[in-house]
């Protein structure tokens, strides 16, 4: 084996590896993976998830049928259930789960502010928009 950054030639072109002075492999042989941002969703996950979106769509479809005399409890339904489906989505779709903490805080401080500034219009209009 050679040192420094001499190159080590195969049998064939294309074949030929620079050797650098450290190790690169560690002494088992195994090459470990460095994944700083956590495992990803298996597309097993990803399909789970993509069905549960589908099942609360549809649910959300129904709810929007319902003709009764709670609009507001039907309105903070609907609410949870598109807050869900933004979760859902935000954190496997989006990858969120796996992001540096710094990404997350900034994202989850955005949606934080724009409920808090809808929750005021919503406030502000509650007497056009919800019936009593």
């Amino acid at each position: 084996m050679t040192t420094g950054t001499e190159i080590e030639t195969g049998e064939g072109p294309g074949t030929g590896v620079a050797v650098g002075g450290g190790a690169l492999v560690p002494a088992g042989g195994e090459v470990a993976l460095a994944d700083a941002h956590g495992t990803h969703p298996t597309p097993r996950q990803y399909v789970i998830i993509a069905v549960v979106l589908v099942v609360v769509t549809s649910v959300e479809i129904a709810t929007s049928y319902l003709n009764t005399g709670h609009t507001n409890l039907i309105i903070v339904a609907l609410f949870l259930m598109a807050a869900l489906k933004f979760f859902l989505v935000a954190a496997w779709y989006m990858h969120m789960k796996q992001d540096n903490h710094l990404f997350r805080r900034m994202f989850i401080a955005g949606i934080v502010l724009a409920c808090f500034v809808y929750g005021i219009v919503l406030f502000m209009f509650s007497s056009t928009v919800l019936k009593s």
